[in-house]
């Protein structure tokens, strides 16, 4: 991945945000993480940073994926968010899907993760380049 990224992470736990960053490292990732776990910190970070990619634990304290995934959506930020969490049953992980998230890793097997954000980004370049297609046809149509 030549592009450096930057990575908002949602995570309570300092330990697996060193996984995370020794995986992406291994696989000669350029990035910077940012970790975040509390909503305040999260929406802060949306706007500051402006992140490439969103990563997120389920289940915080105060705060969740679901919750996340909203707040991204309603605000129309088009990155990807990927759940990457613990054990959870796979009837969750298909509804996260189905509600907007792009792609789930457990944290038992982050080897999945570079992988995921690389299609991840794919997939949202290739839906960029297709709306502006669209529309570019559109005024074309009008014209």
């Amino acid at each position: 991945m030549k592009e450096h990224l930057k990575i908002l992470i949602i995570e309570d736990v300092e330990e697996d945000v060193e996984l995370v960053r020794r995986e992406l490292i291994k696989e000669k990732f350029s990035f910077t993480l940012y970790r975040v776990d509390e909503k305040e910190e999260y929406l802060n970070g949306l706007v500051d940073i402006k992140p490439n990619v969103i990563l997120s634990d389920h289940s915080l304290p105060q705060f969740n994926s679901v919750e996340a995934l909203e707040i991204s959506q309603r605000i129309g930020l088009n990155v990807p968010f990927i759940l990457v969490t613990g054990t959870v049953s796979e009837e969750f992980a298909v509804t996260c899907l189905k509600n907007g998230a792009d792609n789930y890793v457990l944290k038992g097997n982050l080897s999945r993760l570079p992988s995921a954000i690389i299609n991840a980004l794919q997939q949202k370049a290739a839906e960029k380049n297709r709306k502006l297609a669209e529309r570019t046809l559109h005024k074309q149509n009008k014209s």
